[in-house]
């Protein structure tokens, strides 16, 4: 009742002071200024599933980008410097490593995507990989460049043929150079790949910017969106030639390559998917993927060809769009991540002026700052089918397939949420395929201990595999239906063991590098080791255990002990020493 009566009196206020058009968005931008709340948690209850988590040993150990299952039935794990391992399933679930396969050799690329070939077979194992020359901020590699410039478009997708009998890479075939791969934070990339029905090869290829415009810091380089970035990618491989590998640099970037001609190998299936992590094409026909929202303080493009911000779009692009949608600089709140239904020729959200994209997400209603008032999506603007809320950063995507727990997870989504360090589980229907239920997966035991970025689940029996970032490994949860379920082999169940307490710098690589970039350079977060502290040195420990007033920032008074607080502290202020 009592936002009720606040919000009458606001209208009063602006009725009283003249003002000639009233938007109601301004509410609501106002209320959730001042009391964000995070309402977006998952609401289903669904009994009688519960998981074991299960440790398995060391020789999981790594940090896998892609986890999938080959045409032999092993599980196949994809390093996120470029090595790919291969492992037996055991009977009991365990991993037995078979092969490690080093398609660069002593070298290190930073690799996101893997996918077999629907052509593979048990004796014949062709995958597809992305990856790029360069790495982000958030991890590093020996001997590979760290400062790349913004000519340089290092993005690639490589077809390999692997040994069934041997660690040794029978083919390693560049198909597609120079994809969009440049920008302040170098944190997004050619990401995931999947095979769709129609045996064509997708991938979601990341953004440039926050929120489609520079929005760089002082002494970052220049960014911007490229026609390609912020996108999901269709390779229709009939159409490549022999003249490989295929440069996709567009005009944009000085290169020739048109994603709209009609005998192009590469095109744009849809767009305005900021940075979509994984993606996967479901037994209902439709295509999902993961969304991860920009921060706050970064800018939208404008559509004004008066403006000064102005970039035209590409000349294959015809807009007849309104031309008055404005420039916000520092464009406020953080936007919330989400999946995305993706039909072909939708556009999700993020802005890209060479594609007469303009609007951010929703517009007035996703945006609150002034300029915005009024603002209506974009015509082509298709929404969201789920919404994960702010900072959780959705990574990894399944379909769980078996008929394990009855059949009650059949068909779900499984969806890993990097943040919250957990799997949640939504559940499509209706008759477009939309989120109709949602579950939170802690209940169900998927609760991970370290920055989980892909999982795969193991059809034959409903177990799932989770790679986590932060501890380096693989974890296995195992679908526990009676008490027999539960095995007893030389894996170990997840209990909280005493262990010796970790360093700062160990914690912080665990929890913070991820954002913050290694040894607190800066990616998808702000840079710990420069003189712009926007809190101050001296509450450093207030902001590690509270979050930061915008919440952009978590807070992990309920993770970390203050001593483990205070050895965090402690490491981060030695490196500005």
């Amino acid at each position: 009742m009592k936002r009720r009566i606040f919000i009458v009196v606001l209208i009063a206020l602006s009725t009283a002071i003249g003002v000639s058009v009233f938007f109601p968005n301004r509410i609501n931008r106002y209320l959730r200024r001042q009391m964000r709340v995070y309402h977006t948690a998952p609401k289903g209850t669904l009994e009688g599933v519960e998981f074991q988590k299960i440790l398995l040993d060391d020789t999981t150990d790594g940090i896998y980008t892609s986890l999938t299952i080959g045409p032999d039935h092993k599980l196949y794990a994809c390093s996120i410097d470029g090595k790919i391992k291969r492992f037996v399933i055991e009977n009991d679930g365990s991993l037995h490593l078979e092969r490690i396969y080093k398609p660069f050799g002593k070298g290190s690329k930073m690799t996101i995507g893997l996918a077999f070939d629907p052509i593979s077979t048990s004796d014949s194992l062709i995958v597809w990989i992305t990856y790029s020359d360069t790495t982000g901020g958030w991890i590093s590699f020996p001997n590979v460049k760290k400062t790349p410039n913004k000519g340089h478009w290092d993005g690639y997708l490589a077809r390999l043929h692997l040994s069934s009998t041997s660690d040794s890479v029978l083919g390693n075939m560049l198909v597609l150079k120079d994809l969009p791969r440049f920008g302040p934070n170098q944190e997004n990339f050619a990401n995931s790949i999947a095979f769709g029905p129609d045996n064509r090869l997708y991938f979601a290829q990341g953004a440039n910017t926050g929120m489609g415009m520079c929005d760089c810091k002082e002494n970052q380089e220049i960014s911007r969106e490229s026609l390609l970035s912020g996108a999901i990618l269709c390779l229709d491989l009939p159409k490549l030639t022999d003249s490989l590998p295929l440069s996709v640099k567009t005009h944009d970037g000085g290169g020739s390559y048109n994603p709209y001609d009609l005998q192009a190998p590469l095109k744009i299936y849809a767009t305005g998917l900021r940075n979509a992590y994984d993606l996967i094409w479901h037994s209902n026909g439709q295509l999902y993927a993961t969304i991860n929202g920009s921060g706050g303080h970064e800018n939208i493009p404008t559509s004004d060809p008066e403006s000064p911000y102005y970039i035209s779009p590409d000349v294959n692009i015809s807009y007849s769009g309104p031309n008055n949608i404005p420039v916000v600089l520092g464009a406020q709140p953080d936007q919330n991540d989400f999946m995305a239904r993706v039909e072909y020729g939708g556009y999700y959200g993020h802005p890209n002026p060479l594609r007469a994209e303009y609007v951010l997400n929703a517009g007035d209603e996703d945006v609150y700052n002034n300029e915005y008032d009024g603002v209506r999506p974009d015509s082509n603007f298709r929404g969201f089918t789920y919404d994960f809320g702010p900072h959780v950063a959705p990574t990894g995507l399944i379909e769980y397939r078996s008929n394990t727990f009855d059949g009650k997870l059949k068909g779900c989504l499984i969806v890993a949420r990097l943040v919250h360090e957990d799997l949640v589980i939504l559940k499509p229907g209706g008759g477009n395929g939309d989120i109709i239920q949602d579950y939170e997966g802690r209940r169900m035991g998927l609760e991970v201990d370290g920055r989980p970025l892909d999982l795969i689940e193991n059809p034959e029996t409903g177990d799932i595999y989770v790679s986590e970032f932060s501890t380096g490994t693989i974890t296995l949860f195992h679908p526990i239906k009676k008490e027999s379920d539960r095995p007893i082999s030389k894996t170990k169940i997840a209990v909280h063991k005493t262990k010796a307490p970790l360093s700062g710098e160990e914690i912080y690589g665990r929890h913070c590098q991820l954002c913050h970039g290694a040894m607190g350079v800066g990616a998808v977060a702000p840079s710990l080791v420069d003189e712009k502290w926007t809190y101050g040195r001296e509450n450093i420990a207030e902001v590690i255990r509270n979050g930061s007033e915008d919440q952009s920032m978590p807070a992990w008074k309920d993770k970390l002990s203050e001593n483990e607080i205070d050895s965090v502290k402690v490491f981060l202020l030695s490196l500005t020493n």
